[in-house]
Parts: C-alpha cells; sequence; structure tokens
C-alpha cells in the first residue's frame, strides 16, 4: 500500500515568493560559490581575493560591505599582533553601502593585502594559518568562507591588513596566461573508487592529476601543491545556510610517472580534518572538488578543478545513496543499514530527494516538518503489498517547499513511523515513493492543477528474523 499523509486545505503556502515579481533578492550562501586567487608584486605587496561566483538560476546581490574579518594569526615573539584596517587604501573613504548586482554566473570580490617581507618598522613576520570571511546576507546568519593554505596565506610582515570592500566582478582571470593554451591546463580527476568505505574517522580519498605544461607549484618532494574544497550541502528548515573550507593538503601519498611530455600523479588523502569538525553533527550533505595551485608571474590560481563529489553522512558514517530512475529530472534515493533485521526491531529508512536538474519548478510538502511528503510502498516475499498497522498522527502545519536544482534533501524515517509494524519473520521489500509538483506553489485550487510526478527509488530487499546467529569475537570486529 501506498502510504501518503497529506493535508487536506484548499490551498497550501506557496513555496517560494513570486520571484518574478519581487524586487531582486540578496544572494543566499547556496548561491554563491566561492574561490581563491592571490598576486604578489615585485616589492613584496601581496593579496588573496576572494570571489563569490552566482551559481544560481536568479538575480540576487550582495552588499559591498566586507563583513566580518578573522584568521588564526601567530605572531613572532618581538610582534604583538596585528590589525584589520578597513578602508585604508590611499585616499580612500569608507564608501555608502550598495548592492552589488550578480547574475547568473557574474562574480563579486573583496581583497586583503599586507607585506610578505620586513619592514624598517616591523622586523620580524607572523604567520596565519586560517583566514575566514562572513559575506551573505540570510536572516540572522552569515556564510562563512575558510581557507588553510600555508602556500596562499603567506607570511605576514605588515602591522596591518588592509582589506578592501567588495567590488564586482573577478579578482584575476583564471587562465594560466596566453602561452598556456586551454588544451595543456592540468587534468584532475577523481579514482576513489577502489578506496576503502568511509566513515567519520577515516575518509581516504584518490584523485589523479595529469599535468601536460609542469605550471603547477610543486613542494620541496615535487609534488603539486594540492586544495580540497568542502562546501555544506545540507538544506536547513528555514535557512539554507551554507559553509565553505578550503584546505591545502599537506598529508599526502603521491604516486609519480611520466607518458611522453605528460606527468601523472596519483595522490592519496584523507578529507577528514576538512569534512569533520568538533561541533559538526553525525549527519549532512558534503560536495567535495580538488584543484591544485599554479603560479604564474606572481599570479596564483586554483586550477583543475575535479567535478564534485557527493558525500552522505548518516548516523556517523558516509553512505552512497542507491538512487532510482530520474523522472523529469527528479530523483529519489533510499538506503538500508543492513540486509538483517532482528524480529520487532526498528527499520531504519535513509531517504534522499533531489530535483537533479528539472527543467521547470518543483514543488512538494516540506521535508523537515511533517508530514515528510514521501510514502512507503512495503511488499512481502510474493510480492504482496504488507497493510500499514499503525495509525499515524502527523501534526505538521502542512507547508510547502520548493526544491532548487542540485541540492540534496535528506530524510530520516522509519518503517514504524510509517505505520508499519511487521508480525513475522521473512523477507520483505520496500521502496520510498515521492509524489512533488510541477510547479513553484503547492496550491490546490491553481486552473489549470499543476502536474504530479510520480518519482521511486529502487526496490530494497531485507529478511526479519526471530533470532541473530551468535558471532565470534573476530567476525564481531569485522563488522
Amino acid at each position: 500500500m501506498l502510504r501518503f499523509c497529506w493535508i487536506a486545505l484548499l490551498f497550501i503556502f506557496p513555496a517560494s515568493a513570486l520571484s518574478q515579481t519581487h524586487p531582486v533578492q540578496p544572494c543566499p550562501s547556496d548561491s554563491l560559490d566561492p574561490t581563491f586567487q592571490a598576486l604578489e608584486t615585485a616589492d613584496h605587496n601581496y593579496t588573496v581575493a576572494i570571489n563569490l561566483r552566482n551559481i544560481s538560476t536568479e538575480t540576487c546581490w550582495v552588499s559591498n560591505y566586507p563583513g566580518g574579518t578573522g584568521m588564526d594569526f601567530h605572531p613572532a615573539p618581538e610582534v604583538k599582533g596585528v590589525s584589520i584596517c578597513y578602508y585604508c587604501e590611499t585616499g580612500s573613504q569608507k564608501p555608502p553601502e550598495v548592492h552589488i548586482i550578480l547574475n547568473p554566473g557574474e562574480s563579486a570580490h573583496e581583497t586583503r593585502s599586507w607585506k610578505t617581507a620586513p619592514t624598517d618598522s616591523i622586523a620580524k613576520c607572523g604567520y596565519v594559518t586560517q583566514m575566514n570571511w562572513d559575506k551573505v546576507y540570510e536572516y540572522a546568519a552569515d556564510g562563512r568562507f575558510w581557507l588553510s593554505s600555508r602556500s596562499l596565506l603567506k607570511p605576514i610582515c605588515s602591522a596591518s591588513i588592509v582589506v578592501s570592500s567588495y567590488s564586482a566582478g573577478q579578482f584575476l582571470s583564471e587562465t594560466l596566461g596566453a602561452e598556456v593554451p586551454s588544451s595543456l591546463s592540468p587534468i584532475i580527476s577523481w579514482a576513489s573508487d577502489a578506496i576503502a568505505p568511509l566513515s567519520r574517522e577515516h575518509i581516504p580519498l584518490r584523485v589523479t592529476v595529469e599535468e601536460p605544461n609542469h605550471s603547477l607549484s610543486v613542494d620541496q618532494n615535487s609534488r603539486p601543491r594540492m586544495f580540497l574544497r568542502a562546501r555544506d550541502a545540507t538544506p536547513g528548515r528555514v535557512i539554507t545556510y551554507r559553509w565553505t573550507r578550503v584546505q591545502e593538503l599537506q598529508d599526502v601519498t603521491c604516486k609519480q610517472e611520466t607518458v611522453g611530455a605528460v606527468k601523472r600523479f596519483t595522490i592519496d588523502f584523507d578529507a577528514r580534518s576538512v569534512l569533520i569538525q568538533s561541533n559538526d553533527e553525525n549527519k549532512g550533505e558534503y560536495n567535495l572538488d580538488v584543484s591544485s595551485l599554479a603560479e604564474v608571474e606572481g599570479r596564483y590560481l586554483l586550477v583543475g578543478r575535479t567535478q564534485a563529489l557527493h558525500l552522505s553522512m548518516v548516523a556517523d558514517k558516509f553512505i552512497r545513496r542507491n538512487w532510482g530512475p530520474a523522472v523529469h529530472g527528479v530523483a529519489v534515493s533510499l538506503n538500508l543499514d543492513k540486509d538483517v533485521y532482528l524480529l520487532g526491531s526498528e527499520v531504519p529508512l535513509h531517504i534522499g530527494l533531489e530535483n537533479v536538474d528539472s527543467p521547470d519548478a518543483i514543488a512538494a510538502m516540506d521535508p523537515y516538518y511533517d508530514p515528510p511528503g514521501v510514502g512507503v510502498q512495503l511488499s512481502d516475499s510474493a510480492g504482496n503489498p504488507v497493510q500499514p498497522e499503525l495509525d499515524t498522527l502527523w501534526s505538521g502545519h502542512g507547508a510547502c517547499h520548493g526544491y532548487p536544482a542540485g541540492l540534496l534533501f535528506p530524510i530520516e524515517l522509519t518503517l514504524t513511523k510509517m505505520g508499519f509494524r511487521l508480525m513475522n519473520p521473512g523477507v520483505y521489500t520496500v521502496q520510498a515513493v515521492w509524489q512533488p509538483l510541477l510547479s513553484d506553489s503547492c496550491f490546490i485550487a491553481m486552473s489549470p492543477l499543476p502536474t504530479h510526478l510520480t518519482v521511486k527509488s529502487p526496490s530494497v530487499t531485507f529478511r526479519v528474523v526471530d533470532s541473530l546467529p551468535v558471532l565470534s569475537q573476530p567476525e564481531k570486529q569485522s563488522q
């Protein structure tokens, strides 16, 4: 039996504001893709820039105000510290706050500058291990962007760091220069299929780097300097909050081979230090990519970025989501924790809903309040539908929710919560079913009525037993 819990209302609140008639809105952190660049001149003036590119399909704005500036600074013994100086460029004054309009694909940038060599007034230099940026108008929360790098965060030999306002456009061109055609740019690819399963304690990943032009910056062991970018992709209930961490990888294993004029590196690393923080929850969705540092005539660029790798953390472990076929660009996944359950024990359902690339707006019941807007079908070994035994009481508000493309919504349910009580041992099959609307709202009284999609996860089979076999100590340790 397909079990859905819809609240019978004449209409439900729209999934999104009327974006076609409202003024341009501030860019949420979900819409901003941060990257970092740097420039060093002959007089030891050094500038690090953050670029924020609008990766959404909607025009939005960011303020020119520079926002918060944070860092982990380690001064030399003779140096008391370093100050943050806003609007300190020669002849500069605090400008009026304005909105920088970003059409899809457009960028804005902010810079931070300092000296990288001692001066008469500063005989010693300090160093910084991490910088962060706060820059998003989004209710009461700011988006946060972190950069941890020995190569991009050079020694600070100034009494202050000069911070600019945000300006339209990208700080530097991403090309390596006219002398390096795009066909000779480095190629970085994921190669992690054979790596061990991922857990909170161990997240081993692997990439390959093909470098035909020998333009990449290398460390003392002639290994390319690699950067891992982790982007939070966990939807919030109200605020679609995002953080992004970019970290230069330090503890890597590198194998090198040369094929003709092309150097090929295979690099293994652990992503734990980037993904897992002491205050993180034991669940979440993350997008990862890897790039390498190139240095060309004083310009520092992160190049060769991989495609995004999505990782889902459920109950302190990372899982590879089990996706069903996409329908009109929309898909549903379903994972179980194991194949065998003891009679009377709970069967958790790890469900994912995603508008992958639908050409139309997608709306459905809010996934983070009840009812969850997704149904469950359960059948026995003969394929007969199993009827729910329990009455499910949903007390939620029945609000509507929009599903922007590329954002995965994880839902944690159980068979009991969906009304099923397994009374007998046997083999069962479960499937998640979602019925979103091709619409930007959930009005039932709309004319014409919006189209419902029926999107299903793969069927997952599991077994229920009276008792579990007694395992030996080595078998317990292997689980």
